[in-house]
């Protein structure tokens, strides 16, 4: 017959690695997601698009937890394109940007195809 582990060595080892696999699920599970970083950095992106000279482009950046691969006027809109992604973020307080959904507010979002 089997032999059942009830206590000792090898019960301790599998209740701490159940727990280390708890705590990073736990972390990952909390972790703030792409909307709750852009709603903890859209004052400051605000202050960054009125500040933001016409012809200025502003390289890459990170504001509020959010990395952009560059800050720049399209029209009469700031865009701030995310690294890493297929998406930008457009600050517009007078209209709609085209082909854009709106977040809240000024602010809409891009989804461009890679393709």
């Amino acid at each position: 017959m089997g032999r059942t582990i009830t206590n000792g060595p090898g019960l301790r080892w599998a209740a701490i690695l159940l727990a280390g696999v708890l705590l990073l699920v736990g972390l990952f599970w909390l972790k703030p997601g792409q909307d709750d970083r852009f709603a903890d950095a859209a004052p400051q992106m605000e202050a960054v698009a009125r500040a933001l000279g016409k012809d200025e482009v502003l390289g890459r950046r990170t504001i509020g937890g959010l990395t952009f691969d560059a800050i720049y006027w399209d029209g009469d809109v700031v865009v701030f394109s995310l690294s890493g992604a297929h998406r930008a973020y457009m600050w517009s307080p007078d209209r709609r940007p085209g082909d854009t959904l709106r977040v809240w507010g000024p602010w809409y979002t891009h989804l461009s195809d890679p393709h």
